[in-house]
């Protein structure tokens, strides 16, 4: 069985206020207080870019650009993870204040190390990956379902 995520994570309230920035960016609950935007083909394609980008997969310079923008207000995480049969891996890049605090990152663990940079304890969890509740879907599309409704401004 395989696992794809691309993502950006952050608070919740910083994802909701950036979501309105396109019409495919959705936000869905994790715990800790965090949340992320799955970058799906159609939010990559209204962001106007696709492709990859070094390493990954979606982090094209378009999704950095808005990562760095997003983390203006709290830092803000790119994660992607990509198994299947037990083959693959996991990269992560990590920003706040508009600056990169973790390099474009391809490790084993990369996605832990993002998100204790995002402040998360793992606690009882066997990770900070299953301590934020990443393990619930297994592709990308499928955090679709479990999206907030978006707030629509008069």
């Amino acid at each position: 069985m395989g696992y794809v995520l691309q993502a950006i994570i952050s608070t919740q309230s910083v994802l909701e206020a950036h979501a309105s920035d396109f019409a495919a960016a959705v936000v869905v609950p994790l715990n800790s207080g965090l949340a992320l935007i799955p970058i799906t083909n159609e939010l990559l394609d209204e962001i106007g870019a696709s492709g990859r980008s070094g390493h990954f997969y979606r982090f094209t310079s378009a999704v950095r650009d808005w990562l760095r923008i997003i983390s203006s207000s709290a830092p803000a995480a790119y994660v992607e993870a990509d198994f299947f049969g037990g083959v693959g891996g996991q990269g992560a890049v990590v920003w706040a204040r508009g600056e990169e605090v973790l390099a474009p990152t391809h490790d084993a663990k990369a996605i832990n190390i993002a998100l204790r940079l995002l402040g998360v304890s793992r606690g009882t969890a066997h990770d900070e990956f299953e301590a934020v509740g990443l393990p619930r879907h297994r592709d990308t599309d499928d955090w679709l379902d479990d999206a907030v409704p978006k707030k629509h401004t008069a």
